[in-house]
């Protein structure tokens, strides 16, 4: 076991090397899409996941899984969690075409070493460079299982034949509530959009 254990932490500093590179830059996930933007190099591209929406524990955040997972041995362990693909919970909008379907995602290598995702903008402040904009989305304010913030690109991608609603991790649309947000400029019921900078 201790041997395996060493063999796949060796196994990970390998990955870990290759996907940094070596002349520094910074990582971030374009998500909705299956390549980065052409000032950026794809790392790799994959499915979004996370923790069941309905599920009150696990991870609180969204994962680009790879399409090529390696496994270590099988294990039986008695307590775990599952981690699910997520799907565009879109319905009655201008993105109503993806609801349902699964998201992919690409992991992006900028060679610049600030990345910065900006909620309620669609534009970068001088000096930055914009790597793409969007809707500002997460899982429903009602649901058990909380999510980060993500930019979800505002020209969403979908995984071919996903058209299925089996629910899993979900990505809602974020709207502003004016009054703890000031009313000006802040518009109650507005959906706030989002952009990714680099510098």
């Amino acid at each position: 076991m201790a041997l395996e254990m060493k063999h796949l932490q060796t196994r990970l500093e390998h990955y870990s090397i290759t996907c940094t590179g070596t002349t520094g830059g910074s990582t971030y996930v374009r998500w909705g899409r299956k390549s980065g933007p052409t000032t950026s190099e794809l790392v790799y591209d994959g499915y979004a996941g996370g923790g069941l929406w309905s599920h009150s524990g696990a991870g609180t955040n969204y994962l680009c899984l790879p399409k090529n997972p390696e496994w270590a041995s099988p294990q039986s362990p008695r307590y775990y969690s599952h981690v699910y693909g997520a799907e565009y919970e879109t319905h009655d909008s201008i993105l109503d075409a993806v609801t349902d379907h699964d998201a992919p995602c690409a992991v992006c290598r900028a060679n610049r070493t600030t990345v910065l995702m900006i909620p309620a903008k669609r534009a970068c402040s001088t000096g930055w460079i914009r790597a793409y904009y969007g809707v500002l989305m997460t899982e429903k304010y009602k649901h058990a299982s909380s999510k980060e913030f993500v930019c979800m690109d505002g020209s969403p991608e979908t995984l071919t034949g996903t058209y299925v609603n089996r629910n899993g991790a979900l990505f809602y649309f974020q709207k502003a509530a004016c009054g703890s947000l000031p009313c000006d400029p802040y518009i109650s019921g507005r959906e706030l959009t989002c952009v990714v900078c680099t510098k």
